[in-house]
């Protein structure tokens, strides 16, 4: 079975598999055929016409006359009917669909044809001789052919030869002679070839019926989109003849170049992009126009090419494609292609690529640029002599925290365009991060290079205003210089050399030396040691008292760490706290000297405390309030004895974990010093928001006192602060008799410093306050 299915489907071209039609697609297909039809139709009906009256005539003197009469009335019926109806199907338009009414029509006409050409072999075959037998047989088979022009309708043709082929079969079989029954048999072959190949033409008919539906709809939809893109894409058309003329001009086109369709019309293409000589200006200016024109002159295809033109003395960028077009010989006829306006997408480009190598805030060139430039300059070789300048706003960040980073921001803004100033040929400025400014000068001579950075620092130097602060930052500059100091590494040495510059007062410049290599080196090495150094027993706490101001008797100690080195000797705080800091290392040593601070007091006195300095890096990454109170529980020691120094620095950068941290001091009932107090940019938010029990002015202060300079208004608004804020006052640094005599009158409460005693040892600071009968003695009467 499966066998008979596939030959059947490859004799009349089925695929079985074939998905069936659904929709509105079997109406229009079936219009399609009903019109293929009754084209054919006519001709059918006038050839069955004729082969009548032939049939007639030949058996008119024979017995078959009221045969023959009803035989024409009926033939002339239907050969009217059929005419008339084939008329009216094509004066008219053609239906979407065909009725149930039509098709009972279509199928009942050829059926009523058939019965009626069936006839003629069963009334006159078998009473006739040879030679009519022989007329009617190619009748027959004539007629049956003629069913062929109903292919595409197969009910309709088999209504019609159906009968045609019955009638003859039956006639045949009726004489009873072999060879007739052969006839017979050779007429079924011939009736199933046309069977057959009605089916064929039926599914051929359909196919080309779905193709042509198919290519209107894509034509339609084509034109769709073109028309809705000229009218309403930012592309448009573009087609030009072999001369270049353009011949097609959308209405897109003529709004972007702002011209009238009637003057682009005729226009070379040519002119359009450029100007007369446009090759000769795309060779100087324009690459894309160069390949554009090139392009067209050897008559090439082109895809996305940029070019760059003016449209009513505005910069315009467009995206050109275009394919030439050769007729059936292989002449080329013209171009037609799209083009489009990308002015703003390259706009967009541009600023995105100038926004990757430029600091969005000042607009300066960023570090990827900055690094870019230097590149270049190193890859010249030798011959190219250059410095590198490294600068670094001083106090910036003590004014981005007091002010807030909106002021920051706008100083930012403000040294930049300062530093823009400077912008030159040889002299290139970058914006690498936050307040760190670097640049770069075609220039080794440094006495030159000396009078740019001294304008450098006069520039930045300047008071500015933003808003109602007047704020005044200076900047300090390290120079590194290519031909001298070496091309590897310069930002490195220009960067060791801005740190000598701050180290050395700031707001100034330094130049390179190899001898900070040897202090950078120096410092490294100092951290390699500091590693190890407390577990090494190589630390210890000195003591400095603490007196009464007015009586000079001995309130308490501030714990000094101090780090003997084994080949170094005594290493100053200053050079190894900030590397404790950096390495991490101060937070042991700050649990150890907090933890040996207390055990040294709680062998003191009840009215003797003793002051710890707390590092910023303690109150940020570790658990302070825990430290504390472990180091007051191992040794005994009240916390009202216990006073911790916090320098202001860390207020102005006081993060979620150090108001955290301050807060679970104050509940552990210890005491708060505010540490170096006037050194930075001393806001009063932090006075309100956190209760300090202690302030303490900076030496800095102290020592042009008493005279009557800047520093004494200073101290004198500082007591009185503290004082109106219920906080006592310590000044450190007194080291004269009028010095404290000065600080007394100010109202001052206590003082610290060389006059009253060194740092010593825990030993030494014991030995002044016990036993108790000499606790109330003053330091200098022991002295």
């Amino acid at each position: 079975m499966g066998a008979f299915r596939r030959l059947t489907a490859f004799l009349i071209d089925y695929d079985p598999h074939e998905p069936r039609l659904e929709g509105p697609l079997p109406d229009r297909v079936l219009t399609e055929r009903v019109d293929v039809a009754l084209r054919l139709t006519p001709l059918t009906a006038i050839t069955a016409f004729l082969v009548v009256q032939v049939i007639i005539a030949l058996f008119w003197d024979g017995p078959y006359i009221p045969y023959l009469v009803a035989l024409q009335i009926g033939s002339v019926t239907l050969t009217v009917c059929t005419l008339e109806g084939c008329w009216r199907w094509r004066s008219r338009p053609m239906p979407q669909q065909i009725g149930p009414r039509f098709r009972a029509m279509m199928t009942g006409l050829p059926l009523l044809a058939g019965l009626l050409l069936g006839s003629i072999p069963l009334m006159l075959f078998v009473d006739s001789d040879m030679q009519g037998r022989l007329v009617i047989a190619s009748t027959c088979a004539g007629l049956i052919a003629t069913g062929m022009c109903l292919a595409t309708m197969p009910t309709a043709s088999l209504a019609y030869v159906g009968p045609i082929t019955l009638g003859s079969f039956v006639a045949l079989a009726m004489t009873g002679e072999l060879l007739n029954i052969y006839v017979a048999l050779l007429l079924a072959f011939y009736a199933l070839f046309i069977f057959t190949a009605m089916f064929h033409l039926r599914r051929l008919v359909t196919r080309r019926v779905l193709t042509q539906i198919e290519l209107a709809r894509q034509q339609e939809l084509t034109n769709l989109l073109l028309n809705d893109f000229e009218a309403h894409a930012s592309d448009w058309l573009w087609e030009t003849d072999a001369e270049l003329r353009l011949q097609h001009v959308s209405p897109r086109l003529a709004e972007v170049v702002e011209l009238p369709e009637s003057v682009l019309h005729g226009l070379r293409f040519d002119r359009l992009v450029g100007t007369a000589d446009a090759l000769a200006r795309a060779n100087a200016q324009d690459e894309g126009l160069r390949l554009l024109l090139s392009a067209m002159d050897a008559r090439r295809e082109f895809h996305g090419l940029q070019i760059r033109l003016s449209i009513s003395g505005e910069h315009r960028w467009w995206s050109l494609s275009g394919k030439p077009i050769r007729d059936c010989e292989g002449i080329f006829t013209g171009y037609r292609g799209v083009g489009s306006d990308i002015t703003v997408q390259k706009q967009s480009q541009e600023r995105l690529s100038h926004l990757a190598t430029h600091d969005p805030l000042t607009d300066l060139p960023n570090r990827m640029l900055f690094q870019t430039r230097l590149d270049d300059l190193v890859a010249r070789g030798e011959a190219t002599r250059f410095a590198v300048m490294c600068l670094d706003l001083d106090e910036f960040k003590s004014a981005n925290d007091a002010f807030g980073h909106a002021v920051g921001d706008a100083l930012l803004k403000e040294v930049a365009r300062r530093l823009r100033g400077f912008q030159s040929p040889i002299t290139f400025v970058a914006r690498l991060a936050g307040d760190e400014f670097m640049v770069l000068h075609e220039s080794d001579d440094r006495a030159a290079l000396a009078r740019l950075a001294e304008r450098l620092v006069a520039a930045v130097g300047r008071p500015c205003r933003i808003g109602d602060i007047q704020l005044g930052v200076g900047v300090s500059i390290g120079i590194a210089v290519a031909s001298g100091d070496g091309e590897s590494d310069l930002v490195r040495r220009a960067d060791l050399a801005l740190y000598r510059t701050k180290n050395e007062g700031r707001n100034g410049f330094r130049f390179y030396e190899a001898e900070m290599d040897a202090q950078l080196e120096k410092q490294r090495a100092l951290a390699s040691d500091l590693r190890g150094a407390l577990d090494r027993g190589e630390f210890h706490l000195a003591y400095q008292p603490q007196v009464d101001a007015c009586t000079g008797a001995i309130c308490g100690f501030e714990a000094l760490l101090r780090w003997n080195h084994p080949q170094r000797g005594s290493v100053a705080p200053s050079d190894f706290i900030p590397i404790a800091e950096e390495t991490g290392v101060i937070l042991p040593l700050g649990r150890w000297a907090l933890r040996e601070a207390c055990r040294a007091a709680h062998a003191w006195p009840d009215a003797i405390g003793i002051a710890v300095n707390l590092s910023p890096i303690q109150l940020r990454h570790s658990d302070v309030a825990s430290l504390v109170e472990d180091a007051l529980l191992s040794s005994g020691l009240r916390p009202e004895r216990l006073e911790l120094e916090i320098t202001e620095s860390v207020l102005l950068d006081a993060s979620a974990n150090v108001n955290s941290s301050i807060a679970k001091l104050r509940e552990l009932h210890v005491r708060l010093a505010l540490d170096d107090f006037g050194t930075g940019y001393s806001s009063l938010a932090y006075l309100r928001r956190i209760a300090f029990d202690k302030l303490k002015i900076d030496r800095g202060f102290i020592t042009d006192l008493p005279g009557e300079d800047a520093s004494l208004p200073i101290v004198r608004s500082i007591v009185s602060l503290a004082k109106a804020l219920g906080m006592t006052v310590i000044a450190e640094g007194v080291e004269r008799e009028d010095q404290r005599a000065c600080l007394v009158e100010l109202g001052c409460d206590e003082c610290q410093g060389f006059l009253f005693g060194r740092a010593m040892s825990a030993e030494a600071a014991t030995a002044l306050v016990v036993p108790e009968s000499e606790r109330a003695a003053s330091l200098m009467q022991a002295s």
